[in-house]
C-alpha cells in the first residue's frame, strides 16, 4: 500500500505492519525501511515522513489532511505542557507523541474518567499515584487540581506533559481549568478547543497554541466510555484477593453494629431513628484508594463489613489503610453513587 506524505491516516487495530520502503511514524515512533511492527493500539495514524510504501493487515478507516501534532511535539523539549479540550479531542494520543519523541519526559494523566492507571486516579507514566475517588473533577476541583500538584512536585524530568479531562464547558468548567492553570503554570498550554481560550486573560493566551482535533466519527459515545471504565475495572481486579483491615482505617472508631464515630462525627451505616450525624448508602462497592508508607498504592473495592473489619478486594499486598471515595461499583463493576446524608 502506498501511504503519502500530508496525509494522516487513520488506522484500526491491533494490527501487523512492515515497512517495505520509506519512512512513517505511529505516535511519533520512527518506523523505518524493513521494519516491522506489531501494533496494539485500537485506533491510531500512519503518518509518512515521506511516499512510503507498507505491508499490512490494518484497516484504514480515513484518510485526512495531516495534522501536524509531529512537528508541533518536535517543538516541545522542556517544561510543562498542558493540554486542554473536550472528550476524545485527541488530548491523550498527543500527550503520546510528545512523550515518545522526549526521552525525559513524563506523563501526567489526570483524566479521572477516562484514566489509563484506572478510574477515579490520577497518575504518572513514572508509577506515581493519587486517588480522587471520582469520575469528573467537577465533584472537587479544587482537590483535583492539588492532587495534580502533588504528583508535579515529585516528578523531576525536563519535560512533563499535563493530560487534563475533557470537563470545559460551563462557568464551574472554566474556574477548574482558569485554577489549573495558575496552579501549575504551564509553560505551554496546547488547546483543541478555541472557545474556551477566549474567555482566558491575555497573559495566559499568550502561551496558548491551538491544535486541530481528531475527527467527529472517532470520538467515543458516553455508552462507550462507561464500557471502558468497566473494563478497566474487570482487568485491574481480575487477580485480586481479599483482605481485612481495622474499621479505623477506613470509617473510624466503632461504637455499635453500623455506627461509627470519626473526627467527633457520627456515621451510620444502616438507617434507622434515632439517627445522628451521618447516614451513608451503597457502601458496599466502594472504591477505595489502597495506602501503603504514606502513600497511594493502588485501589480496592469494599465487599463486607463484619466483626473482624472491612473486608477489601485488592490486587495490593500490602496495606495499612484505605481513602473512601465517591464511587461504588456492582458485581458487573458497573458505577453507583455512594450517597451520604446529614441525618
Amino acid at each position: 500500500m502506498l501511504v503519502k506524505k500530508g496525509i494522516d491516516y487513520i488506522t484500526k487495530g491491533p494490527c501487523k505492519l512492515t515497512v517495505v520502503k520509506g519512512r512513517i511514524l505511529i505516535k511519533g515512533i520512527e518506523i523505518n525501511e524493513k521494519e516491522y511492527k506489531q501494533i496494539n493500539e485500537e485506533s491510531f495514524s500512519i503518518v509518512p515522513k515521506e511516499e512510503s510504501e507498507i505491508d499490512t493487515d490494518c484497516q484504514i478507516l480515513a484518510e485526512i489532511p495531516h495534522l501536524g501534532w509531529e512537528e508541533l511535539a518536535s517543538q516541545m523539549s522542556g517544561g510543562k505542557v498542558l493540554l486542554l479540550g473536550s472528550t476524545d479531542s485527541g488530548k491523550s494520543y498527543f500527550s503520546d507523541i510528545i512523550h515518545n519523541m522526549n526521552k525525559d519526559s513524563v506523563i501526567i494523566d489526570a483524566d479521572v474518567g477516562q484514566s489509563r492507571y484506572l478510574p477515579t486516579f490520577i497518575s504518572s507514566t513514572s508509577g506515581i499515584l493519587e486517588f480522587f475517588g471520582d469520575v469528573s473533577p467537577s465533584r472537587n476541583y479544587r482537590l483535583h487540581i492539588e492532587l495534580i500538584g502533588k504528583i508535579l512536585d515529585n516528578e523531576k524530568h525536563s519535560l512533563t506533559i499535563i493530560d487534563t479531562d475533557g470537563w470545559i464547558r460551563g462557568y464551574k468548567a472554566f474556574l477548574h481549568k482558569l485554577y489549573m492553570i495558575y496552579e501549575l503554570d504551564p509553560d505551554f498550554i496546547v488547546s483543541f478547543d478555541d472557545k474556551i481560550v477566549d474567555y482566558f486573560p491575555s497573559n495566559i493566551r499568550k502561551k496558548v497554541i491551538i491544535v486541530k482535533k481528531i475527527p467527529p466519527f472517532l470520538e467515543r459515545s458516553r455508552a462507550k466510555r462507561i464500557s471502558y471504565r468497566i473494563s478497566k475495572y474487570k482487568k485491574y481486579f481480575e487477580k485480586a484477593s481479599i483482605i481485612t483491615i481495622e474499621y479505623e482505617q477506613v470509617l473510624g472508631k466503632k461504637l455499635a453494629e453500623g455506627l461509627f464515630v470519626g473526627f467527633d462525627e457520627p456515621l451510620q451505616l444502616f438507617h434507622e431513628e434515632p439517627c445522628s450525624g451521618y447516614f451513608i448508602e451503597e457502601l458496599l462497592g466502594g472504591l477505595v484508594g489502597i495506602v501503603n508508607e504514606g502513600k497511594i498504592a493502588g485501589a480496592g473495592i469494599i465487599k463486607e463489613i463484619n466483626q473482624d473489619g472491612v473486608k477489601i478486594l485488592t490486587p495490593v499486598n500490602k496495606v495499612q489503610g484505605a481513602i473512601l471515595g465517591n464511587i461504588s461499583l456492582n458485581e458487573e463493576f458497573k458505577e453507583r453513587r455512594i450517597r451520604f446524608s446529614k441525618c
